[in-house]
């Protein structure tokens, strides 16, 4: 089979242990490649999920703020867990375990008991290399680390990498749902009036109240 783009042959290879039936069941996995090779089920690519993010994010179209908070989620998350794989083994299954432990313990921890350190290489140790505790990752967090992988997959199913995007089926965790707790109109009221003993600030606040804008939208507020 030919790879899309360089047009390298990508061969496909699966192991059957050795033993009295290996014969029988080599003859049945070959049928199986050959099948999916027909159906184009099969990933054309030996890519890992690393290349594909790196790929991914040197053609992302967002903010600066943003792809660098990406490349933290991939560098810190994505990639000690799921970087090695081919992007074909990456399933729904394997992805909603990850998010699972990402829930349970932000550094997936094997629940030993374990020391953070407070430093790398050798040290002794003091009051600052505690115990391990377990704390989970927010959920808003685990909710952009399945949108870079979404976006990724969704790339790699453009490029023909693979037919099947496998985020389409995991379940990342539901969105917060939003608590806002705004002032009534009588403390909103003092708040302004509060405000005007600076008439900048009495400025920035008044305006903020009276037009509801979203932060960005403040900031971007001129004289003119």
């Amino acid at each position: 089979m030919r790879r899309p783009g360089d047009k390298k042959r990508h061969n496909l290879i699966e192991v059957v242990p050795a033993g009295p039936k290996a014969w029988r069941e080599a003859e049945v996995v070959r049928e199986r490649l050959l099948r999916e090779v027909a159906e184009k089920r099969n990933p054309r690519t030996s890519a890992t999920v690393d290349q594909l993010l790196q790929r991914y994010l040197e053609q992302f179209g967002g903010s600066p703020n943003t792809l660098e908070l990406y490349r933290g989620h991939v560098r810190n998350h994505i990639s000690p867990c799921l970087g090695h794989l081919k992007v074909g083994q990456l399933d729904a299954e394997t992805l909603d375990s990850f998010y699972g432990e990402l829930r349970r313990c932000r550094s997936r921890c094997t629940g030993r008991r374990l020391i953070e350190h407070r430093v790398l290489g050798k040290h002794e140790c003091d009051d600052r290399c505690r115990a391990h505790q377990c704390r989970p990752l927010a959920a808003t967090t685990i909710r952009h680390i399945h949108f870079i992988l979404s976006g990724a997959y969704k790339r790699a199913v453009r490029w023909r990498w693979v037919s099947v995007n496998p985020t389409a089926l995991a379940e990342p965790p539901a969105a917060p749902k939003p608590n806002p707790q705004p002032p009534t109109a009588e403390q909103a009221a003092w708040i302004v009036n509060e405000a005007w003993r600076d008439p900048d600030w009495g400025a920035l606040v008044w305006t903020a109240m009276t037009t509801g804008v979203r932060r960005g939208e403040l900031c971007a507020i001129r004289v003119s």
